[in-house]
Order: C-alpha cells, then sequence, then structure tokens
C-alpha cells in the first residue's frame, strides 16, 4: 500500500491472518482428543428416576450393589458398552444400543465382602475407543461402625 512504512501490517491484511490463527489455535491437534460424549459418568449406590442418587469415589460401607451412571450425547443410533473390570480381569460387558440423542445408561453389579478391591470400568463405542472410565475402591471391611 503506498505511502504505509514497510514491514507494517495493514488491517487488511492483518485480518486473514488474526482469522488462521485462531482456527489454529482451537482446532484439535493430531492426537488429541475431541469432546467426549459422555457429560458425566458416576458410580452411584441407586438409581432413582434415571439420576444416580448419589456419586462415589470409593465404597465403605455393606452396600450390596454399585452402578456405573453415563449421561451421553449425540450417540444416537450408536453401540456403547459398560466393560466391568476387577483384579484385571474383564468380570461383566454390558451392551447398550443408544436410541436418543441425550441417553442416560447405567450397569451395575452385586458385591460382597470378598470382592474388595480396586474396580474399574471401561465405557467404549463399538469400534472400542475409550469414551471414559471410572474407578472405584471397595472396602467394605474398612465401615465406620
Amino acid at each position: 500500500m503506498e505511502g504505509s512504512p514497510r514491514g507494517y501490517l495493514t488491517m487488511q491484511t492483518m485480518l486473514p491472518v488474526t482469522v488462521l490463527l485462531l482456527l489454529f489455535m482451537t482446532a484439535p491437534r493430531a492426537g488429541e482428543a475431541t469432546a467426549s460424549p459422555v457429560s458425566r459418568a458416576v458410580f452411584t449406590t441407586a438409581i432413582q428416576q434415571a439420576e444416580p442418587a448419589d456419586s462415589l469415589s470409593e465404597l465403605r460401607s455393606d452396600a450390596e450393589q454399585v452402578f456405573l451412571f453415563t449421561e451421553l450425547r449425540n450417540m444416537d443410533g450408536e453401540v456403547v458398552l459398560h466393560t466391568w473390570e476387577y483384579k484385571g480381569a474383564i468380570i461383566a460387558r454390558v451392551r447398550f444400543d443408544v436410541g436418543e440423542p441425550h441417553a442416560r445408561l447405567w450397569s451395575g453389579r452385586l458385591l460382597t465382602p470378598d470382592m474388595q478391591g480396586s474396580w474399574r470400568v471401561v465405557v467404549t463405542n463399538a469400534s472400542g475407543t475409550v469414551l471414559t472410565e471410572k474407578t472405584l475402591d471397595y472396602n467394605p471391611e474398612d465401615a465406620p461402625f
């Protein structure tokens, strides 16, 4: 541009550069995860009206059952799996055919005192991509009296 000092950017050249920079800074990079379709994943002792009754990271009681509750967004028509693991072994795999864009799903396990220790549930899609995973420490002998 005539009359502009050399080496300075004008508004006409700054706008496209700024837009490109913003796009680059907000785009996911290779290997980076995009937003998960799992909006909530919690262990709970009960489900009440399609909602978790509580939220646990450890269970130190004589509860006989625990659930993993998951809330999903934009997975209508897809398959989701809850894989329950205990001491490195798969104990159960529960399959869900998601039937709506905003879905609430849960699976559960009956517990006995001899099942104490660390439990893990891995939530995946049909191709095995991990959507989230949660762990729960179950120690009924540590329950306060």
